[in-house]
């Protein structure tokens, strides 16, 4: 059992819930594969689930198991368990980046293992990061603006094993440093389809940007903003969102929050959410931040 009660069977019990809210697929072989692969490191990890509003069969949860400490070695562990396959692409020397990290593992609750998180417990500066064995051309391409948008730093990297790219996350952002005009700036610089007035608003103040890349192209894939809420004050913008934020089981003691991610490519666009199934509030950000939006999570009121 983890400090926040949770059990397996809890939280098997949890994801069916928040699959059936998103009209999406359970595996439970997937997960028990996970959970037996992490037992004894994941009922330590803040725990959070996502979804989008891809129209189903694309549309996926994802249960996120953040801030493993190094000594869990979830690589690892996932590699041995046949979970994780290493096959010679440059994003497998970015999981061995020699810097202090704690870590985090994306699963796909119908597909199995899809990102691996590097946690920095320091904030990154964009020269270093780029530099970083692996990192895709592209990103590299990009380090004007990833400077210009991060105010210098990173805090995290993801790895989409199941897609093959890479997100790379600015530093948590003082309230108001992103604003309507700067999304809109960022949209046309990259020449994505535009933020609309509902988008825009249910954006509010972003705390952080992230940008996607991949190996085979030289472009940003996506470009993602997100803004924390309460169950009360989530923007009602999709109906998707709505369901899942107003069914969203959680686990121990609070604050649960939501996070409301809206993501933008040269084509479309999409949205997504993430529940706090426990709460963050014990565990480190990186550059010690404060959790976005504060304790009360009601900065987007």
């Amino acid at each position: 059992m983890s400090a926040s009660g949770v059990t397996a069977e809890i939280l098997r019990r949890d994801l069916r819930e928040f699959a059936r809210l998103a009209e999406s697929r359970y595996d439970p072989g997937v997960v028990d594969a996970v959970l037996a692969a992490l037992d004894g490191v994941w009922g330590d990890s803040w725990l959070a689930v996502r979804t989008t509003t891809h129209p189903p069969p694309a549309r996926q949860v994802s249960v996120r198991f953040m801030n493993l400490p190094a000594s869990a070695d979830p690589v690892g562990r996932l590699r041995a368990a046949g979970l994780l396959d290493f096959a010679g692409h440059p994003m497998e020397q970015l999981v061995s980046a020699d810097v202090p990290v704690d870590w985090g593992v994306d699963v796909a609750i119908d597909r199995g293992v899809q990102k691996i998180w590097l946690v920095f417990q320091d904030l990154i500066e964009v020269d270093r990061i780029l530099g970083f064995p692996g990192m895709p051309a592209s990103a590299r391409a990009h380090a004007e603006q990833l400077r210009r948008w991060s105010d210098g730093e990173f805090a995290l990297l993801a790895l989409d094993f199941l897609n093959r790219t890479m997100n790379l996350y600015a530093q948590i952002l003082p309230p108001g440093r992103l604003g309507a005009a700067d999304i809109a700036d960022i949209l046309r610089e990259l020449d994505f389809v535009a933020a609309d007035e509902d988008e825009l608003a249910a954006l509010g103040r972003p705390y952080t940007v992230y940008a996607t890349f991949a190996w085979n192209s030289p472009r940003v894939q996506r470009i993602c903003f997100p803004a924390r809420y309460t169950a009360e004050t989530f923007p009602a913008i999709d109906p998707v969102l709505s369901r899942f934020v107003d069914g969203a089981p959680c686990a121990g003691p609070g604050p649960h929050g939501f996070a409301f991610y809206a993501a933008y490519g040269a084509s479309g666009r999409y949205y997504k959410v993430q529940a706090d199934y426990t709460s963050p509030l014990s565990h480190a950000l990186p550059g010690g931040a404060d959790l976005p939006g504060g304790i009360d999570l009601s900065q987007n009121r």
